[in-house]
């Protein structure tokens, strides 16, 4: 097939492979290439820059018996061809060539409008909406602000055009006056409407008034016609900002004082709109007011109302659990005996919520550090017999996973330095929002010292024998004996994880993670930092480092885990819990103030003064054959504390030292089980069998809930979907593995639930650090609580 074009008005480079004739030169090249192209039934495309060559051309193949096709190309057909676009008639060659169009690199798709492409091009593909409506409206208002916009106008005339014609085919398409109005706006006064709608976006929860302080009244009307919803992450205005800042500040002037309740709390919660760092502030200047008693159910709300707030990390909201007032944990009998099972129990659900609490706020409980060192005294006793137990001692948690390592093709092991159960759910949260998904949790318990020399080698070997090697060759040797002679990897920071060539082959992968150790020893304080705000980053970035490795590994999901484990746990001592005296033993047996433990050969064991044995134990290792006595604190004692008495220690035998956290993480969800539950105590109609409730009053509602999973889980809110209803208060329960709980809501039906026949409600739960949805139905009809008195037909 052969073409032949003559183009007009156009000089821009040709289509790669065209010949182009521009002189007499050029014609008889083309004619002899005429020739050869039609001996052997090529094809050929040739454009023709001047008309008498174009018409020569035509004479000469009509000549030859040339077959060919002869057409004129314009720059707005060539621009239509090569864009896959229908050509407006506004668009005339000389826009084409003056603004360099056909130059411009597009990514033709499926044909479009020239509009169309032009926006989408350059200014993204929002433009392709058909309509403009509460889902695009934050995104075109956030590219038509953005600095770079206004030089695409400046170099592209022609797009002003095609933008006007977009925004007036939105405003006919709509019905919605807000819609017209906000596309006028897009045209006319776009810096105006981006404020104006920022203004929206965070004073819209407040009293109107605020609005009206900073907006003129009639544009106030406008601006609370526009869906919430439709700007709630909207970049916001700086200007704007600002300006709403002066009267949220005014309004906590005026109202925060007289927040007296926890009703009043939720009242100013719902005002505020949770995308400013201070408004944050002012809220934890509520928290910690102590004028209500603030609860976890309370934190949850505001960490839901702030968990996108630039700036408020989710270690700076794992910090409001301070100002939740804990109620004291269970307390074990006088002659009662817990065996390992209860005590992780109720350290883990109990006891350390309430601890971090305690060093939050320097509060000291006589009687709960009267249990911690009865769990020390137990924990001594019956160190030997845990630490033979496979699936209780830290020392074996390797060995219990054995064959899943075994089995995988990849797997990463993170040593994290110094993992306190206080701090488990900030690397929780890190390794899900990096999408890896927990499969098995356990709490193990570690050996003693509580110190890493003491306790890494151990669990790194899986065996009780002390090794003079380093922590490589240890790896080395447990994957030549228990993992199937697999590669071993060792690393020992980030840096190398994420430098760290995809293995080819099955390897195991291990991280020593030694920065949150640091950060425990140290006075966070003098940083104006958290221990929370701190952890929060180095998890972020371990669970980051993590991810890319596995992003880049090309096997299945399903063939490779990430298996989080430490060493030890950590405390933190209340001046009140400190038991030291001065004494030059003192300082010598205690040379790091970061640890609490110390040790002397047997030999001198006699010349430790025995009011320092009085605060502690004389251990000796039952596994391993060593000359040594320690000495382990009980309880929270301490000897030598550190100096700044700001940091956590460790080295001794308190539950939160001990009792570890570990896990296994992969890249693909658990399957977990459905839950199952059932409404309890419904009134049912006999003849309608149909549950009936009173509109216009607190009805309770309970539902049982069955959790057939290994894994705990905790209800976090109740919604009723049908009929109408509010739900003045629910209960928010964790439900155990394998185990019932009961969920109660008050809910009020309003006036429209009459006529209605379903009861709908939905609980959100969270299982393994992630959220799940369980709907529950029942036939229902609703009445009215207002009746003409009692006939012979309600007796029967």
């Amino acid at each position: 097939m052969i073409e032949v074009s003559h183009i007009r008005n156009y000089d821009q480079p040709l289509h790669e492979g065209t010949m182009l004739i521009e002189s007499d030169a050029d014609y008889v090249k083309v004619c002899h290439a005429l020739r050869e192209s039609f001996s052997q039934k090529g094809s050929l495309k040739i454009w023709v820059r001047q008309r008498w060559h174009f018409d020569w051309l035509r004479n000469f193949t009509e000549q030859t018996n040339i077959p060919c096709t002869f057409s004129e190309k314009t720059p707005r057909i060539i621009l239509a061809d090569k864009w896959n676009v229908t050509i407006p008639e506004w668009l005339d060659d000389e826009i084409v060539t003056d603004q360099n169009l056909l130059g411009m690199d597009i990514e033709v798709e499926y044909q479009v409008g020239f509009g169309d492409r032009m926006l989408v091009s350059l200014l993204g593909q929002a433009f392709y909406a058909e309509k403009l409506d509460s889902v695009n409206l934050s995104e075109i208002v956030t590219v038509m602000t953005r600095p770079e916009v206004s030089g695409h106008f400046n170099a592209y005339p022609v797009l002003s055009r095609c933008f006007e014609e977009k925004v007036h085919a939105w405003e006919r398409r709509s019905n919605q006056a807000w819609v017209k109005r906000v596309c006028s706006d897009l045209l006319n006064d776009l810096e105006k409407l981006w404020k104006e709608l920022t203004l929206w976006s965070l004073l819209g929860g407040y009293p109107k008034k605020l609005l009206e302080y900073v907006v003129t009244a009639e544009r106030a009307l406008f601006l609370q016609s526009v869906p919430s919803d439709a700007i709630s992450d909207l970049p916001l205005h700086r200007v704007a900002i600002e300006q709403a800042l002066t009267q949220i500040e005014m309004f906590f002037k005026d109202l925060g004082s007289s927040v007296k309740s926890r009703s009043d709390f939720y009242e100013i919660l719902k005002c505020v709109s949770g995308r400013l760092g201070k408004e944050f502030q002012l809220i934890t200047g509520l928290l910690a007011s102590n004028r209500f008693e603030v609860s976890r159910e309370d934190i949850f709300h505001v960490q839901e109302k702030f968990k996108s707030c630039p700036g408020i990390s989710g270690g700076r909201l794992a910090t409001l659990y301070q100002f939740v007032t804990l109620k004291r944990p269970s307390l074990p009998e006088e002659d009662e005996s817990w065996e390992a099972d209860k005590w992780i129990s109720w350290v883990v659900n109990e006891y350390i919520p309430y601890r971090h609490w305690q060093t939050q706020n320097g509060h000291y409980d006589a009687k709960i550090e009267d249990v911690v060192q009865r769990f020390s005294d137990w924990y001594m006793k019956e160190y030997t017999t845990i630490h033979q137990d496979r699936e209780k001692s830290l020392v074996h948690l390797l060995n219990y996973w054995e064959d899943k390592i075994k089995k995988e093709v990849l797997s990463l092991i993170l040593i994290v330095d110094s993992l306190p159960l206080t701090f488990w759910g900030l690397l929780q949260e890190a390794m899900a929002k990096a999408r890896f998904h927990r499969h098995e949790i356990a709490y193990r318990f570690g050996p003693i010292p509580s110190q890493t020399d003491a306790s890494k080698p151990l669990i790194l070997s899986g065996t009780w024998e002390r090794y003079d090697k380093g922590y490589e060759a240890i790896l080395q040797d447990r994957a030549q004996k228990d993992w199937g002679g697999k590669r071993a990897i060792y690393l020992s920071n980030l840096k190398a994880l994420s430098a760290l060539q995809v293995p080819e082959e099955p390897a195991i992968v291990l991280l020593n993670f030694l920065p949150p150790d640091e950060v425990l020893h140290s006075d966070v304080e003098l940083k104006d930092s958290t221990y929370e705000e701190e952890l929060h980053r180095l998890f972020a970035r371990l669970a980051d480092s993590a991810k890319h490795l596995f992003d880049r590994w090309p096997g299945e999901s399903q063939e490779c885990s990430v298996y989080v484990i430490t060493d030890h746990g950590a405390t933190r001592i209340l001046e009140e819990e400190k038991a030291s005296f001065d004494s030059k033993v003192v300082n010598k047996l205690f040379p790091d103030e970061r640890h609490r433990f110390s040790y002397v050969n047997k030999a001198e064991a006699g010349n430790i003064p025995e009011n320092l044995w009085s605060l502690g134990y004389r251990f000796s290792q039952p596994f391993v054959d060593e000359d040594y006595v320690y000495f382990i604190p009980r309880g929270h004692n301490t000897v030598k504390g550190p100096r700044s008495g700001k940091g956590y220690v460790h080295g001794g035998a308190s539950p939160e030292e001990v009792i570890v956290p570990a896990a296994v993480f992969k890249p693909a969800r658990p399957a977990w089980k459905e839950l199952a539950a059932r409404f309890l105590n419904l009134r049912i109609d006999r003849k309608t069998g149909k549950a009936s409730f009173y509109i216009q009053r607190v009805i309770p509602l309970q539902i049982e809930v069955q959790n057939p999973n290994s894994e705990t889980i905790h209800i976090l809110r109740v919604d009723l979907l049908s009929p109408d209803a509010d739900i003045k208060g629910c209960t928010t329960p964790y439900i155990a593995g394998s185990g019932y709980g009961t969920v109660e809501a008050d809910c009020y039906f309003n006036k429209s639930a009459i006529g209605e026949e379903e009861l709908i409600i939905q609980f959100t739960y969270e299982i393994s650090g992630e959220e799940y949805i369980k709907e529950l139905k029942a036939a229902a009809e609703y009445k009215s609580a207002v009746t003409g008195g009692f006939t012979l037909k309600d007796l029967k």
